[in-house]
Protein backbone atom coordinates (compact mmCIF):
# COMPACT_ATOMS: atom_id res chain seq x y z
CA UNK A 1 0.00 0.00 0.00
CA UNK A 2 1.24 3.51 -0.91
CA UNK A 3 2.06 5.60 2.68
CA UNK A 4 0.29 8.14 1.10
CA UNK A 5 -2.71 7.08 0.76
CA UNK A 6 -2.49 5.97 4.49
CA UNK A 7 -1.47 9.35 5.75
CA UNK A 8 -2.27 11.82 3.64
CA UNK A 9 0.02 14.15 1.50
CA UNK A 10 2.56 14.25 3.63
CA UNK A 11 4.69 16.34 1.28
CA UNK A 12 2.43 19.16 0.79
CA UNK A 13 1.84 19.31 4.43
CA UNK A 14 5.53 19.49 4.78
CA UNK A 15 6.05 22.45 2.45
CA UNK A 16 3.42 24.42 4.35
CA UNK A 17 4.70 24.43 7.36
CA UNK A 18 8.20 25.24 5.82
CA UNK A 19 6.33 28.35 4.12
CA UNK A 20 4.70 29.20 7.75
CA UNK A 21 8.08 29.02 9.89
CA UNK A 22 9.85 31.12 7.02
CA UNK A 23 7.25 33.90 7.46
CA UNK A 24 7.63 33.72 11.39
CA UNK A 25 11.63 33.77 10.56
CA UNK A 26 12.40 30.35 12.21
CA UNK A 27 15.45 29.43 10.53
CA UNK A 28 15.17 25.34 10.06
CA UNK A 29 17.82 25.29 7.02
CA UNK A 30 20.25 22.39 7.96
CA UNK A 31 18.24 20.80 11.09
CA UNK A 32 17.54 16.86 10.64
CA UNK A 33 14.20 15.54 11.31
CA UNK A 34 13.39 13.22 14.15
CA UNK A 35 9.92 12.16 13.29
CA UNK A 36 7.00 13.47 11.77
CA UNK A 37 3.15 13.13 14.04
CA UNK A 38 -0.36 11.67 13.10
CA UNK A 39 -2.98 11.40 15.05
CA UNK A 40 -6.45 9.83 14.96
CA UNK A 41 -9.89 10.72 16.08
CA UNK A 42 -10.63 6.84 17.53
CA UNK A 43 -9.39 4.07 19.09
CA UNK A 44 -10.54 1.96 15.70
CA UNK A 45 -8.31 4.42 13.50
CA UNK A 46 -5.39 3.87 15.41
CA UNK A 47 -5.46 0.56 15.53
CA UNK A 48 -6.39 -0.19 12.06
CA UNK A 49 -3.73 2.35 10.73
CA UNK A 50 -1.09 0.94 12.93
CA UNK A 51 -1.59 -2.38 11.39
CA UNK A 52 -1.20 -0.67 7.70
CA UNK A 53 2.30 0.68 8.42
CA UNK A 54 3.34 -1.96 10.21
CA UNK A 55 4.14 -3.81 7.39
CA UNK A 56 5.83 -0.98 5.92
CA UNK A 57 8.54 -0.38 8.76
CA UNK A 58 11.86 -2.01 10.02
CA UNK A 59 11.12 -1.14 13.87
CA UNK A 60 8.16 -0.55 15.52
CA UNK A 61 7.82 0.48 19.22
CA UNK A 62 4.20 0.98 21.34
CA UNK A 63 4.62 2.57 24.13
CA UNK A 64 2.28 4.76 26.51
CA UNK A 65 2.25 8.09 27.47
CA UNK A 66 0.36 10.38 28.86
CA UNK A 67 -2.62 7.08 29.56
CA UNK A 68 -2.50 6.32 26.06
CA UNK A 69 -0.32 4.04 23.13
CA UNK A 70 1.42 5.93 20.52
CA UNK A 71 2.63 4.05 18.23
CA UNK A 72 6.71 4.84 16.99
CA UNK A 73 7.09 2.89 13.67
CA UNK A 74 10.68 3.18 11.97
CA UNK A 75 10.20 3.15 7.79
CA UNK A 76 11.50 1.01 5.35
CA UNK A 77 11.89 3.89 2.85
CA UNK A 78 12.14 7.01 4.42
CA UNK A 79 9.70 9.87 3.24
CA UNK A 80 11.15 11.91 0.65
CA UNK A 81 10.50 15.51 1.40
CA UNK A 82 10.50 19.21 -0.22
CA UNK A 83 13.84 21.22 0.14
CA UNK A 84 15.76 18.40 0.46
CA UNK A 85 14.58 16.48 3.80
CA UNK A 86 13.34 13.58 4.86
CA UNK A 87 11.88 11.25 7.74
CA UNK A 88 11.76 7.88 8.59
CA UNK A 89 10.12 8.02 11.61
CA UNK A 90 6.52 8.09 12.13
CA UNK A 91 5.13 8.97 15.78
CA UNK A 92 1.06 7.35 15.26
CA UNK A 93 -1.11 9.10 18.49
CA UNK A 94 -4.05 7.48 19.95
CA UNK A 95 -6.71 9.59 21.02
CA UNK A 96 -6.54 10.50 25.19
CA UNK A 97 -9.92 10.86 26.30
CA UNK A 98 -9.62 13.67 27.60
CA UNK A 99 -9.01 15.42 24.31
CA UNK A 100 -10.22 15.28 20.52
CA UNK A 101 -8.32 15.66 18.17
CA UNK A 102 -9.10 15.26 13.79
CA UNK A 103 -7.59 13.04 12.15
CA UNK A 104 -4.46 13.83 9.79
CA UNK A 105 -0.80 14.70 9.76
CA UNK A 106 -0.23 16.99 13.29
CA UNK A 107 3.59 17.97 13.96
CA UNK A 108 7.00 17.26 12.10
CA UNK A 109 9.87 17.07 15.19
CA UNK A 110 13.22 18.69 14.09
CA UNK A 111 16.40 18.19 16.14
CA UNK A 112 18.00 21.29 17.21
CA UNK A 113 20.86 19.29 19.11
CA UNK A 114 22.97 20.53 22.53
CA UNK A 115 21.83 24.33 20.90
CA UNK A 116 18.28 23.85 21.77
CA UNK A 117 18.19 26.51 25.22
CA UNK A 118 19.79 28.73 22.56
CA UNK A 119 17.32 28.09 20.25
CA UNK A 120 14.49 28.73 22.47
CA UNK A 121 15.43 32.45 23.79
CA UNK A 122 16.28 33.02 20.21
CA UNK A 123 13.10 32.51 18.80
CA UNK A 124 11.22 33.02 22.27
CA UNK A 125 9.14 35.68 20.55
CA UNK A 126 7.49 33.40 18.29
CA UNK A 127 7.05 30.12 20.19
CA UNK A 128 3.58 28.68 21.15
CA UNK A 129 5.42 26.63 23.88
CA UNK A 130 7.65 24.45 25.61
CA UNK A 131 6.98 21.09 27.04
CA UNK A 132 8.75 19.57 30.11
CA UNK A 133 9.12 15.31 29.97
CA UNK A 134 11.13 13.24 30.60
CA UNK A 135 14.36 12.99 28.41
CA UNK A 136 13.18 15.83 26.19
CA UNK A 137 11.74 19.64 26.92
CA UNK A 138 11.15 20.34 23.38
CA UNK A 139 9.65 23.85 22.14
CA UNK A 140 7.03 23.95 19.78
CA UNK A 141 5.14 26.36 17.58
CA UNK A 142 1.58 25.85 16.29
CA UNK A 143 0.13 27.41 13.49
CA UNK A 144 -3.52 28.49 13.02
CA UNK A 145 -4.25 25.53 10.81
CA UNK A 146 -3.29 23.39 13.76
CA UNK A 147 0.07 22.03 12.37
CA UNK A 148 3.21 22.26 14.58
CA UNK A 149 6.72 22.17 14.13
CA UNK A 150 8.05 20.48 17.62
CA UNK A 151 12.28 21.10 18.16
CA UNK A 152 14.07 19.07 20.42
CA UNK A 153 17.47 17.89 21.50
CA UNK A 154 17.32 14.24 20.86
CA UNK A 155 15.36 11.88 17.85
CA UNK A 156 12.33 10.77 19.36
CA UNK A 157 13.18 7.00 18.56
CA UNK A 158 16.22 7.87 21.04
CA UNK A 159 13.90 9.28 23.55
CA UNK A 160 11.63 6.36 23.14
CA UNK A 161 14.98 4.18 23.88
CA UNK A 162 16.07 6.86 27.14
CA UNK A 163 12.44 5.99 28.69
CA UNK A 164 13.27 2.32 28.40
CA UNK A 165 11.06 1.02 25.72
CA UNK A 166 12.69 -1.09 23.17
CA UNK A 167 12.05 -1.47 19.11
CA UNK A 168 10.33 -4.44 17.84
CA UNK A 169 12.13 -5.53 14.50
CA UNK A 170 9.68 -5.90 11.98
Amino acid sequence: MNIENLISNYQAFFADLLTRLQEVSIDVEGLPLSHMNYRVATLAEYETLRDQLKPLCKEFAEPQFNGRAVSILDLKEPLVLPKGYSVSVIELSAPRSAHTYPTGLEHVGFIVGETLPEFKRKYKAVLTGEKERPYTSPAFITFDNGATAKFYEHPLKEIVQLQGWTFERL
